[in-house]
């Protein structure tokens, strides 16, 4: 789905990724791990082009999707249809201070969904994350007064709202307690096969509920990089990297 060639992002003069290349295959759950600071959140923003936001950010390398656009070297690529088809969940809960059907019905509107649409995909997509019978009653409600987990059930239906081929999830889970995490855990596992994912994480126990894919972040050389990628069950328990056997061991990281 996600073809990454020699990626490196630059902030000003400081290198937060280098060299990086990985392949994403479509329809499974790519975890990236690795210690904090490595550049795993900065690789995350490359993907759907959000490191333009960010003022002094320059980005090298080839990023393909689904084989074709490059993504990073393209100046006339649709960054609106790009956003559209890569969808982004962030680590706090960001719905807009605006009632639960104003958080579907803006961006929908904005990326040319008709009215008449709306209302199927939002029962939809909130009946997809198990919010569906929790606030069907008070969809003209404020999104701000559901709870933390319901907060980041809604972002996740809001992003499905869209039908992306691609979700990143930066960190989803830290925000909430144990039991809002375990729900929206198995809410992203479920998408396993329905759209690709790419989460990152900091919770190895979570990589290794949900993750078909690995990629381990580390810092060599005063920059991000990759050092161990594959499947995870080899990733995890018969790592070939030095310090990717004494991170998964717990010793390091």
């Amino acid at each position: 789905m996600i073809t990454v060639e020699n990626l490196s992002i630059h902030y000003g003069n400081l290198a937060a990724v280098r060299d990086v290349s990985l392949d994403i295959p479509e329809g499974k759950i790519t975890a990236v791990v690795g210690p904090s600071g490595c550049g795993k959140s900065s690789f995350l923003a490359s993907l759907n082009r959000l490191t333009d936001l960010i003022p002094g950010a320059k980005v090298a390398g080839e990023i393909r999707l689904n084989g074709k656009s490059d993504i990073v070297n393209d100046p006339g690529l649709d960054l609106l249809e790009l956003r559209r088809t890569v969808g982004m969940v962030f680590q706090k809960p960001n719905p807009f201070p605006l009632s639960i059907r104003k958080n579907f019905e803006l961006p929908l509107l904005e990326h040319g969904i008709s009215k008449r649409e709306i209302p199927g995909r939002i029962e939809s997509t909130l009946r997809e994350v198990g919010l569906w019978d929790e606030i069907s009653d008070r969809l003209d409600e404020s999104a701000e007064n559901l709870s933390g987990g319901q907060q980041q059930r809604l972002c996740i239906a809001r992003a499905l709202a869209l039908r992306p081929k691609v979700i990143l999830f930066d960190e989803p889970c830290s925000a909430l307690d144990p039991l809002a995490s375990g729900v929206v855990e198995d809410h992203i596992a479920a998408l396993r096969g329905k759209v690709t994912v790419v989460i990152v994480t900091h919770n190895l126990a979570q990589a290794r509920r949900i993750a078909d894919e690995v990629a381990l972040f580390w810092v060599r050389d005063g920059a991000g990089c990759v050092i161990e990628t594959g499947p995870a069950n080899t990733i995890f328990d018969r790592p070939k990297d030095p310090d990717a056997a004494l991170y998964f061991s717990g010793a390091r990281g």
